[in-house]
């Protein structure tokens, strides 16, 4: 029985209430009142559903719940919601007030009257049908027959306001130029406009623009920040990824109007379909713009669960307009979406191949055609050589194979001995005497000299002035150093009457960081105290043949190194040079050519001999079995032993040979191979989706990714909007992808449909354009939005259909200056009864400075540029640390959505216009009106650049007055002659700027030469800086940078 409380609020609700013969409309009314103060305990997550109460069902919310229901249709005075709602009692009010929330008393009334007109339940409008309303018959609000302005003109039927007037052919122009392509129109495409007086200019100028190039970019812009793209790749380090191509396919998609069908299909499995094209591939690209990480330390199994989680919000909000996100943890508090619904959808994207963790290189290439021939060329070279591999390689290895036997027998009797300590050799070896070097290539002079002479019968002179030298170089018998005592020596004589200040010898091995000197130090090279430039004393004596040397060790010539070339350097003087070469001391216990002890120790580290040698000589000497030290000796004599028998060195060489024809051929292959590699770097990448085996998906509990004990799950839709009818097989992404365009699914139709609105009337039909769902507005013209989708789905999915519709209405010519009596009954413009003005997005606000100014490059698509950023912004991106590159020439003036895009700092001056980071989907971007943007348009120096190119046009104009130059001014920028008051105004701030430029001729300077492009040196400077500060002032108005 109720309690006696219970029995009196309902007395007094009787006694209070008072019926209304208006239906309660329950999607427009009830559903908002339940989901924002109800779903969250009582809703579809039976998860957090408390006292086994649903609302969000008819079924759950009249059940028998023990004598009592929380709503008897009919009867508001018996049912236990409005009781919970009336009562004063913290135990039983509802919603709790821990919870902070409260219903107001019109809420309140709703609810009562909608149960006592029977509580009737309707399925959520976004997930009923598409329905195709009639269109409405002619109302007294409007004469239009346009469907738009029908179904526009119903709603305010019985309200107290008219339509607004509509606007001016001026601002009409305008505004289909910024809607349509993201920029003002230039004088020579207004003028093509405003002088045609045909009834259909307007029409005309319509279809002009949709078939405009620039359209592509501009919708593009919007689609980038649904889809999250992005040129880093956002988590830790933040770094590159190749992506850019994308942005290419989404303009080219708008400007092609490919269906919208194709478009939702190519993306989600563009790489599934037959025989993809690589167009289809790049649109692929979709799946991999999110967020990722090579971050060292991260946990593989975790971004794959953050990646699926990503993968799945984001479809979820751009193609159904659904939160799909809010089940990853439970169940939908607002939607019918389960968490068993969510990591379905999660396993249609399980056969993505992916890195966790790491980088992710491009895996598809984009060649020009001229690189195409290039490759083509390459891939002909590679097989050539790989011809000739095959057909020579395998009787070469035979007939190598067949001498080491040989060697190996003929080394099996030979008795070796480990060298003695008195068998300690001298080597000599002259590079220069009488002649110069042979098989060398030589480089400055080398003029011989019959007198002095220290060897042989001629010597070779120099005289010179400041550096100069003479040298040899890339010898075809390089000398390779014995050991690092190895000394290097050259006789010189310096001439008493004109001697040198400085005498270097200099010796390459590959480079010529190896030097000696006498002397002062004057030559430049190298770094002193270190084996580049090795001090060794004064000079030489005067007037008598030195010996100069110096030990390879000095400077930093170690054993087995290739000596190839030495030079003989001086400063100023003359100097004779004579027998030049180097000598060594061969202590054969110390040589590993001599000694297999010697051998064996430095053979671990041999990388070029065989594994099974390399392996053996890292043993300990008492740790080889015999076998195991005969293999080493076999080895050591018939492939280093230096004093080998005859016969042994004879198949050695042989040997040799046939390892160097085989490496040659292996090494064509190799370079033919690392061509066509090097090559494909200089080629456009893009890292697209690649199907291989399916990753198992399971249902992760509250979202914890450690926690295995889940369901595992197949792909699947989302279980109430349906099955996937497929014959023994699972399903796929492109499965997804079709039934997402499918009939039986009312969401994407309706979701793109109120975006497009949203960009031709500033809002959409339902305000939460990322969110159709529970959480979200019902549409303010449900039966327009059902029109327009329908309409669009039925007639081939025409995305430049659908927009014209949208722009020749009546609506969209509207003013945007509401009448008093409008503006006050609809302040939000709920009802369009007038158009929206709003500043233009941040790209568009730079792209309409850089055409006006002239400054615009107009090349559509390619890679991401870089524009002028503040100094030190990237200061705190690490891992690696990186600056900033501006770009050059015409790639600093390209359209702002060509701008390198880093998730963690976007460019700041699109940030400061809104610009959103792209770290997640962003359906709307918000609108601020911040003084930081006013600093960026004045400051920025793409836009102080731009004022003063700007500046020069109209200094170039053939204007004679200022009066007359600001008209020309305002015609460029705003497509109209100023006000009186505009000209007193800007004459003023004229007149001081001249007078503050003439008196500061540095700060004029200064501002001149802000930004890459040169300033005209023609024009007096005082007067260029006053003009760009009329122009900085000009591109900062509001209405610049607005869409009206």
């Amino acid at each position: 029985m109720p309690k006696p409380t219970h029995c009196f609020l309902c007395f007094l609700f009787l006694f209070c209430f008072q019926s209304s013969d208006a239906k309660v409309d329950f999607t427009n009314e009830v559903r908002p009142i339940l989901s924002e103060y109800c779903f969250h305990c009582h809703g579809p997550d039976k998860s957090t559903r408390e006292a086994g109460l649903r609302l969000d069902l008819s079924e759950g919310a009249i059940k028998d719940l023990g004598g009592y229901s929380a709503i008897i249709p009919g009867k508001p005075e018996d049912s236990e919601l409005v009781f919970r709602l009336h009562s004063d009692d913290k135990d039983e009010i509802m919603p709790p007030p821990e919870t902070g929330k409260r219903l107001n008393k019109k809420q309140k009334e709703i609810l009562e009257e909608w149960i006592k007109q029977g509580a009737n339940y309707e399925e959520h409008w976004s997930f009923l049908p598409i329905a195709n309303p009639d269109i409405p018959t002619k109302s007294i609000k409007s004469k239009s027959s346009h469907p738009v302005d029908r179904f526009l003109a119903q709603r305010i039927e019985n309200e107290p306001f008219q339509f607004s007037q509509q606007t001016d052919k001026i601002t009409q122009l305008r505004r289909l130029f910024f809607d349509l392509l993201g920029m003002p129109p230039t004088p020579k495409e207004a003028k093509s406009f405003l002088e045609d007086n045909t009834k259909n200019a307007y029409t005309k100028l319509v279809d002009r623009l949709l078939s405009d190039q620039r359209f592509g970019e501009r919708m593009a812009v919007h689609w980038l920040d649904l889809v999250r793209y992005s040129d880093t790749i956002g988590y830790h380090s933040d770094v590159f990824m190749e992506v850019s191509a994308y942005r290419d396919y989404v303009i080219n998609a708008f400007n092609k109007n490919m269906p919208y069908d194709q478009f939702v299909i190519e993306n989600l499995a563009g790489d599934l379909l037959p025989k993809s094209t690589k167009q289809q591939k790049i649109a692929s690209g979709y799946n991999r713009l999110l967020q990722t990480t090579e971050e060292g330390g991260a946990q593989a199994k975790e971004y794959l669960a953050i990646y699926q989680a990503d993968r799945v919000r984001n479809f979820g909000v751009v193609w159904l307009g659904a939160t799909t996100g809010c089940a990853q943890c439970h169940d939908h508090k607002y939607d019918p979406f389960t968490i068993k619904d969510f990591y379905s959808l999660a396993a249609f994207f399980s056969d993505i191949q992916e890195r966790p963790v790491g980088r992710r290189n491009p895996n598809l290439f984009l060649p020009t055609p001229e690189q195409e021939k290039k490759l083509s060329d390459l891939e002909l070279s590679k097989k050539e050589a790989e011809k000739i591999r095959i057909e020579k390689k395998p009787s070469l290895e035979k007939e190598r194979n067949q001498l080491k036997a040989k060697l190996v027998k003929k080394s099996e009797n030979y008795n070796y001995e480990e060298p003695a300590g008195d068998q300690i050799e001298k080597f000599e070896r002259i590079f220069v005497e009488d002649s110069s070097p042979l098989n060398a290539q030589l480089h400055g002079e080398w003029k011989l000299a019959d007198y002095p002479v220290f060897s042989g019968s001629k010597s070779f002179v120099r005289t010179g002035v400041g550096n100069n030298q003479h040298f040899f170089l890339n010898s075809k018998n390089p000398y390779e150093v014995i050991t690092e005592d190895d000394e290097f020596f050259a006789y010189a004589f310096l001439d008493p009457q004109n001697p040198p200040k400085q005498v270097m010898l200099q010796f390459n091995d590959g480079n010529w960081d190896h030097r000696a000197y006498w002397g002062e130090s004057l030559i430049h090279y190298g770094r002193e105290n270190t084996v580049s430039r090795v001090k060794m004393g004064p000079l030489p004596e005067l007037g008598k043949w030195v010996r100069l040397s110096v030990k390879a060790k000095k400077v930093g010539l170690r054993r087995k190194a290739k000596v190839n070339g030495i030079a003989f350097t001086q400063w100023d003087g003359t100097i004779y040079w004579d027998k030049v070469g180097v000598i060594s001391e061969i202590d054969p216990r110390n040589n590993p050519e001599l000694s297999l002890k010697t051998w064996t120790t430095i053979a671990k580290n041999d990388k070029s001999l065989p594994g099974n040698i390399q392996n053996l000589s890292k043993k300990l000497e008492n740790d080889r079995k015999n076998r195991e030290k005969e293999i080493l000796k076999s080895h050591f004599i018939n492939y280093i032993y230096a004093k080998a028998p005859k016969d042994i060195i004879s198949f050695r060489d042989q040997v040799k040979d046939l390892n160097d024809q085989i490496e040659k051929i292996d090494s064509e292959v190799k370079t033919a191979v690392d061509a066509i590699t090097n090559y494909k770097k200089t080629f456009r990448s893009m890292l697209v989706s690649q199907s291989g085996n399916k990753r198992m998906v399971r249902i992760l509990p509250r979202g914890n990714w450690l926690d295995e004990s889940g369901e595992v799950v197949d792909p699947a839709i989302p279980e109430f909007l349906g099955r996937l009818e497929l014959e023994n097989r699972k399903a796929n992404r492109l499965d997804l992808a079709k039934w997402v365009v499918s009939k039986d699914n009312p969401l994407p139709a309706r979701a793109f449909t109120n975006r497009i609105w949203k960009i031709f009337f500033g809002y959409g039909l339902s305000r939460r354009l990322e969110d159709l769902g529970g959480q979200g507005e019902p549409p303010t013209h449900p039966k327009l939005l059902d029109h327009l989708s329908s309409q669009f789905r039925d007639n081939g999915w025409d995305i430049k259909k659908l927009i014209r519709s949208l722009v020749t209405s009546d609506a969209y010519k509207q003013s945007s200056i509401p009448s008093e009596k409008l503006a006050k009954a609809d302040p939000l413009n709920r009802l369009y009864a007038r158009q929206s003005r709003f500043r233009l997005d941040a790209e568009f606000v730079r792209d309409s400075a850089l055409s006006i100014s002239g400054l615009l490059n107009n090349d559509i698509g390619g890679k991401s540029v870089k524009p002028y950023q503040p100094e030190g912004y990237w200061r705190h991106l690490n891992f690696p640390a990186r600056k900033w590159q501006a770009g050059q020439g015409k790639d600093l003036y390209r359209r702002g959505l060509y701008t390198f895009h880093c998730r963690s700092f976007t460019h700041p001056a699109m940030l400061a216009f809104d610009a959103p980071s792209r770290e997640e989907c962003a359906a709307e971007r918000p609108r601020s009106n911040i003084p930081q943007q006013a600093l960026v348009l004045l400051n920025d120096p793409v836009f102080v650049e731009a004022a003063r190119v700007f500046a020069e046009k109209i200094l170039k104009s053939a204007q004679a007055s200022d009066e007359e130059k600001i008209s020309f001014a305002f015609q460029n920028a705003l497509t109209r002659e100023p006000s009186d008051d505009e000209i007193k105004v800007i004459q003023k701030l004229l007149k001081n700027q001249r007078q503050r430029y003439k008196e500061d001729n540095k700060s004029a300077m200064d501002l001149l030469k802000t930004g890459m492009s040169k300033y005209d040196p023609s024009i007096e400077v005082s007067e260029l800086a006053a003009w760009t500060s009329i122009s900085r002032s000009i591109l900062n108005m509001y209405e610049t940078t607005a869409r009206l």
